[in-house]
């Protein structure tokens, strides 16, 4: 009886743990795919922040920020891990790892920069039509 004891907890640690070591990699992947589609996009936001500090301070600043960066894409690999399988997140790394993908990882940043100058304009304009409605 003790020997199936054993065998049946053996058992169960062995999936547990094989189930955790897939999570791991999951999260991994994850936290991966974050930091390909992400870095780049920080990249003007670090600009502005650090053109709010003395010249002689902003390695300094620019360190502790990216010292932020593992806890944010931990954060949002969780977000990540909600809305794609393993499967989902291993093929976006497949892409990301494609020239194409490389290239549109890199002009995330300066793409959200221009997207955003686009969204104001637009907001703007807007504006302009909601005022005909009030």
């Amino acid at each position: 009886m003790k020997k199936v004891l054993l065998l049946v907890a053996i058992v169960c640690f062995s999936v547990t743990a094989k189930a955790q070591e897939n999570v791991d990699v999951y999260t991994a992947d994850a936290e991966n795919l974050v930091k390909i589609v992400s870095e780049s996009a920080f990249t003007p936001v670090i600009d502005q922040f650090s053109g709010m500090v003395a010249e002689d301070k902003k390695e300094a600043l620019i360190a502790d920020i990216k010292a932020t960066f593992p806890e944010l894409y931990s954060a949002m690999a969780k977000i990540y891990m909600e809305e794609f399988t393993h499967s989902e997140i291993k093929e976006i790394l497949a892409f990301y790892a494609t020239p194409i993908g490389k290239k549109l990882a890199e002009k995330t940043g300066d793409l959200s920069k221009k997207g955003m100058i686009a969204g104001q304009a637009w907001g703007m304009k807007l504006q302009g039509i909601i005022q005909k409605y009030q």
